[in-house]
């Protein structure tokens, strides 16, 4: 399921954000930039994300390394490490209903989303977009009146039945806040709601983000594979 999660929860927990153009699918733009073609793509399912394309610009492959097909110009290609937690316990990530219950952490709502924006747009934690935060389950902690961390939930879908893997992305926190936790906190919080819905946790890390990787394998995240996120434009 995680080979090719951003076609898999297009077509299923997350096809009310999707445009489709055949087999190729991608999130409406304002969400997020992330297309997919299925597995073992033909040249109809590229011609068809080249219609995406055109229709809505430029668009991001979560991919496994690779070649791409005649037609495109890629940029700004990254290798990202797909991480996941192997076992809840401990001093790490326990995922515990505790966890679940920290008073400092509130969902945010459309009202947070331009401190949301700004926050990302400093921060730099992935794409963040006006729409983003349809994808649903983001929280934050304020202090004094200042969104000083935040989190949330990105790719979900399901492996059979209702159980699945859901992703916590766009963790952040504020300069003028680091230190105190407050990433951890809110990664805690998640992952007790995404287990108590009887999902897996994973998340994604910049190869170069060595401080989150370590942080992440602090909490017991351990690396799964590396894919690469690509930006890519047809050519006309």
């Amino acid at each position: 399921m995680l080979v090719n999660v951003v076609h898999a929860a297009l077509r299923t927990r997350h096809a009310h954000l999707a445009e489709a153009e055949g087999r190729a699918l991608r999130y409406t733009a304002a969400v997020a930039p992330f297309a997919a073609v299925p597995d073992e793509p033909s040249g109809r399912d590229w011609d068809d994300l080249a219609v995406l394309a055109h229709r809505t610009g430029g668009l991001a492959l979560h991919r496994e390394p690779g070649a791409l097909p005649a037609g495109w110009d890629a940029a700004h290609g990254i290798d990202v490490h797909r991480m996941t937690v192997l076992q809840f316990s401990g001093a790490g990530l326990r995922a515990s209903a505790a966890d679940a219950d920290d008073p400092d952490v509130r969902a945010l709502t459309p009202s947070d989303v331009p401190a949301m924006r700004d926050l990302a747009d400093r921060t730099r934690p992935g794409p963040f977009g006006e729409r983003t935060i349809e994808l649903g389950g983001y929280v934050g902690i304020m202090r004094d009146g200042v969104l000083a961390a935040m989190a949330g939930r990105r790719f979900s879908a399901p492996t059979g039945g209702q159980q699945g893997w859901t992703e916590i992305s766009a963790v952040c926190t504020d300069p003028a806040f680091r230190g105190q936790g407050l990433a951890t906190r809110l990664i805690r919080t998640l992952a007790a709601g995404i287990r108590a819905h009887g999902d897996e946790v994973f998340l994604h890390v910049v190869d170069t983000n060595t401080a989150a990787t370590a942080l992440y394998k602090r909490l017991g995240f351990e690396p799964l594979s590396t894919v690469e996120v690509t930006r890519l434009t047809p050519r006309r």
